[in-house]
């Protein structure tokens, strides 16, 4: 299996605005525009730096029970890998428990118990990587259809 590389680290957070504007005035970084995920429970923002904000929607979701029990912080680190099945068969052979898969047609995500891998969750995504000039067509046409 290849690791391409980090994709991005997610932590889980109590209320997503405070903390982005948290992150933003200490580290000087912008978010995407939010989006919520009604199979996963959670409303996330995305920084073109690699943080994943995360807030739970329920307060049982896996997001808010982590919150609960462990407060705020890192819930994943999400690794880009170039084949996901290839990678999601590697770790059932290493043992490696799979908790849940994510496939929104471009993208497609499997995560992996912190039980098994020293504590954090680990996320592997497969996607093709899309040209800055293709994103921001894309991100300004979201825009368009928010107002």
């Amino acid at each position: 299996m290849k690791i391409e590389r980090i994709d991005r680290v997610v932590i889980a957070v109590k209320n997503l605005y405070e903390a982005m504007k948290f992150f933003s005035d200490l580290l000087g970084i912008k978010f995407d525009p939010t989006g919520s995920s009604g199979e996963q429970l959670v409303r996330a923002a995305y920084s073109p730096s690699g943080i994943e904000l995360m807030e739970a929607t329920q307060p049982d979701s896996p997001v808010g029970k982590f919150v609960e029990k462990r407060g705020e912080g890192l819930y994943a680190v999400v690794f880009k890998v170039p084949n996901i099945e290839e990678a999601n068969a590697e770790f059932e052979r290493k043992g490696i428990r799979n908790v849940g898969k994510l496939d929104l047609g471009a993208l497609k995500e499997s995560m992996f118990h912190p039980k098994n891998t020293h504590g954090v969750m680990i996320i592997l995504a497969e996607y093709e990587d899309v040209h800055p000039a293709t994103a921001a067509v894309a991100l300004s046409l979201l825009q368009l259809q928010q107002k």
